[in-house]
């Protein structure tokens, strides 16, 4: 009867994981967006069809079956969905500079971006629903299984399974999001922050109030980030979209802190730098919804070390400051950028760090 009860188990296995699999595909070829809906139909009925496939396992009352079929189903959602979502990912996303073909229209072109956007937010709602299906599969086999905590223990381990596969869906999600950035936002972005490099930081006090009514290169790069960086947050989902934005203002001041350290000041230039600086941030500040503050540290307190009217006050700033990013190498070097300190004087004063 045991040997009977095994090989009905083994056969309805088979049958459910074929069945499961089938219909992941079915769902696949048959994926739909609607209009006003930032991902498609693959979200929502790959999942389902997963739960339903292993609640009829755990319903069994089987150990060996629930657990064959919970690892199948994270295998299914891994190989079936993710491998698909990946593939769209590493299509990338298009864009006037660099297109992942050679040829294409216009409507081609478009076709992808879309693709790839709603790729990209079904990659993010498959890993929310996949945390949600683990919580539900958790529940019902405490239900179902509550008589042996050992056998609960190692159904459990096998649910955990389904954080690898969130992790595999993770990973996809940040590959979309880096692609996006490089293809889409980086090309436009840097040649605007490029242009700190190519005007004058040594001024004259009619300079300094000139940029102080109109600064062309802050209002670019404003302009940019408007125009480009802000409109994903309707095409995006917003955790991704902040993501986004986040890996964008890495980019731009880390791109920034380069070009900051291949020009020379005088204090003016130093002092216009600073409220570039603070300008920007307060911008940036306004268009998230998280403290940026702490990616433009080290650019503000270069900024800080520019404007500086004295030697001597390096190290009134060292000591005042809470937590000082610059080593007294990097430190030197931005008093070097000043044409008004002598190199020798430089030389001379102490730096503890």
């Amino acid at each position: 009867m045991y040997m009977l009860q095994q090989e009905t188990m083994g056969h309805y296995i088979l049958l459910e994981t074929h069945f499961m699999k089938q219909s992941i595909q079915k769902a696949v070829s048959l994926e739909r967006r609607e209009p006003k809906s930032l991902v498609s139909s693959i979200v929502d009925d790959a999942c389902y069809v997963v739960q339903k496939s292993v609640n009829r396992a755990i319903g069994s009352k089987s150990i060996d079956t629930t657990c064959a079929m919970i690892n199948n189903a994270a295998s299914c959602l891994s190989i079936e969905v993710c491998n698909e979502l990946l593939a769209t990912v590493k299509t990338g996303y298009p864009n006037s500079h660099s297109y992942s073909w050679q040829q294409g229209t216009d409507e081609q072109v478009q076709d992808q971006k879309e693709q790839f956007m709603t790729a990209t937010n079904n990659t993010f709602a498959t890993a929310e629903n996949i945390l949600k299906l683990k919580k539900g599969f958790e529940l019902k086999c405490e239900k179902g299984f509550s008589g042996d905590k050992s056998v609960l223990a190692k159904i459990t381990s096998c649910i955990a399974g389904f954080n690898e596969v969130h992790a595999d869906f993770k990973d996809v999600l940040r590959k979309a999001e880096q692609n996006l950035c490089k293809a889409a936002v980086f090309p436009k972005l840097h040649p605007v922050v490029a242009e700190f490099a190519s005007s004058t930081h040594v001024i004259t006090e009619d300079q300094f109030y000139m940029l102080e009514v109109e600064d062309p290169w802050l209002q670019e790069i404003v302009k940019v980030v408007d125009e480009l960086i802000v409109p994903l947050k309707g095409l995006l989902k917003l955790p991704i979209y902040d993501s986004v934005l986040a890996l964008s203002i890495s980019e731009m001041s880390e791109y920034l802190e380069k070009l900051v350290m291949t020009c020379s000041y005088n204090q003016l230039g130093g002092l216009q730098f600073d409220k570039r600086l603070r300008s920007l941030i307060t911008y940036l500040s306004g268009i998230t919804q998280w403290s940026i503050r702490e990616k433009f540290t080290r650019l503000t307190q270069i900024a800080l070390v520019l404007s500086m009217e004295r030697l001597s006050e390096v190290s009134e700033y060292i000591s005042s400051s809470m937590m000082c990013r610059l080593t007294a190498a990097e430190i030197r070097q931005c008093l070097r950028l000043r044409t008004d300190f002598r190199k020798e004087d430089i030389d001379k004063i102490t730096i503890d760090v």
